[in-house]
This record gives C-alpha cells, structure tokens and sequence, in this order.
C-alpha cells in the first residue's frame, strides 16, 4: 500500500482498519496481535476475534493518516489479513 495514496485520497477522513477472516491464524494468535498493535485489552481483542470469525470483519482500530498507516503495516506484519477503508460499515 502506497502511503502517499492513502494520505491524498483520504485527507483528514477517519480510516478504519478492518480485520478480514482467513482461516488461517488461530484465535490466541489473532487476540495477542490485536493486544500487541492495536493496544486492545485481552476481552477486546477476543470479541473482535469472535466478531470476524462469525461475520467475516470486524474494525479493530481507526483514526487518521499517517498514524493509522504504521498500525495497518505491523497487523500485516504479524501476518493478519486486514483492510482499510474510510467507510465504518465496510
């Protein structure tokens, strides 16, 4: 993902980071990153894990570019599918 893009096609715009179900990562994966990145507590992190499970996203965390930008990179570090958007209901 191309900072520069995401900074001028949202502006000032709240972003939010969604969490995409891959089937991949277990549950205690997912809810340790989510602790680690997003600075959820552990009932957090578990409901957004339960939450992307059964409907397939859930937002884990939103703000503005360039600060959400660093959050999104390290969630794919960790090796979870995730998204953006500037849409909350996406």
């Amino acid at each position: 993902m191309n900072y520069w893009v995401i900074t001028t096609t949202c502006g000032r715009k709240r972003i939010y980071i969604q969490l995409l179900d891959d089937n991949i990562n277990s549950f205690e994966y997912v809810i340790k990153c989510l602790m680690t990145v997003c600075g959820h507590n552990y009932y957090q992190a578990q409901q957004c894990a339960l939450i992307t499970h059964n409907i397939k996203s859930c937002n884990v965390s939103s703000g503005f570019a360039p600060e959400v930008v660093g959050v999104y990179m390290q969630l794919i570090k960790y090796g979870l599918t995730v998204g953006m958007s500037t849409n909350k209901n996406n």
